[in-house]
């Protein structure tokens, strides 16, 4: 019976080890090929408008889906806004307050999207696209459908999480791959993802791209942006959020 005992927990512990160290493998191989990380040798710093304290602001290295789509990012690693501490989620907030009130006067609304694929560790980061007004009154619509829509019919969560007055930290259990979307500031919608490896990681853009009726590339496959191209948005964009950068106050 001892013996017996015994070989159980060898077991037991070799599992464990094989575990924990696939897990670092994993973790390790994420780190090394992400570039969003801000002391990845592929971090793309010329895209940056301004950093705060645990996030920064940039705009994509790709041609956008509208103009004045731009992304946040935590500086550390974090997989998702669900497992982040709470000072990344205030330090977002008031990047995405400045920016819901610098698209407000160009009289856009403002859509944020997050895509968190946990298997994949991949560093999560919030799309902020801005859209028409009148698109952004119908988006909700519109992504409520699609997410009612989206994967099996026969889905073990819930499909659609209204997320209004409490946030997706308060919808989502840690340990959930799920995609998210808050119109402005007044929340929106979750999505627990079933199958990460058949949930378009453009899910989001997709929807605003149908309202737009724009090119299916701008979400499936945008182009690269050049060098030049990429200095020249970063300038227009900055142009913009100067008015509304609370990060220079961090530098005075």
């Amino acid at each position: 019976c001892v013996r017996a005992c015994v070989r159980v927990c060898v077991r037991v512990c070799v599992c464990v080890c094989v575990r924990v160290c696939t897990e670092h493998r994993r973790s390790a191989a994420a780190l090394d090929r992400c570039n969003l990380c801000m002391d990845s040798p592929r971090f793309s710093k010329q895209l940056v408008v301004a950093m705060g304290m645990k996030v920064y602001l940039s705009v994509p290295d790709h041609i956008p889906l509208t103009d004045g789509h731009c992304v946040l990012v935590p500086m550390d690693h974090s997989l998702s806004l669900v497992a982040v501490d709470e000072e990344v989620v205030q330090e977002i907030r008031v990047f995405q307050k400045g920016l819901v009130a610098m698209f407000k006067e160009q009289d856009e609304d403002i859509i944020f999207l997050e895509t968190c694929y946990l298997r994949k560790r991949r560093h999560m980061m919030i799309e902020c696209i801005p859209v028409p007004k009148e698109v952004g009154d119908m988006a909700p619509i519109y992504f409520k459908k699609a997410i009612m829509e989206s994967e099996e019919e026969w889905s073990v969560n819930k499909k659609l999480v209204d997320t209004r007055g409490k946030g997706v930290r308060k919808s989502i259990p840690k340990g959930f791959s799920y995609f998210s979307v808050d119109f402005g500031m007044d929340g929106g919608f979750a999505h627990a993802i079933e199958d990460d490896e058949t949930f378009p990681w453009y899910f989001g853009r997709e929807i605003i791209g149908g309202i737009l009726d724009a090119d299916p590339q701008l979400w499936r496959k945008p182009r690269h942006l050049g060098p030049s191209e990429q200095k020249r948005k970063v300038m227009n964009f900055s142009k913009m959020w100067d008015p509304y950068d609370w990060t220079k106050r961090l530098q005075a």
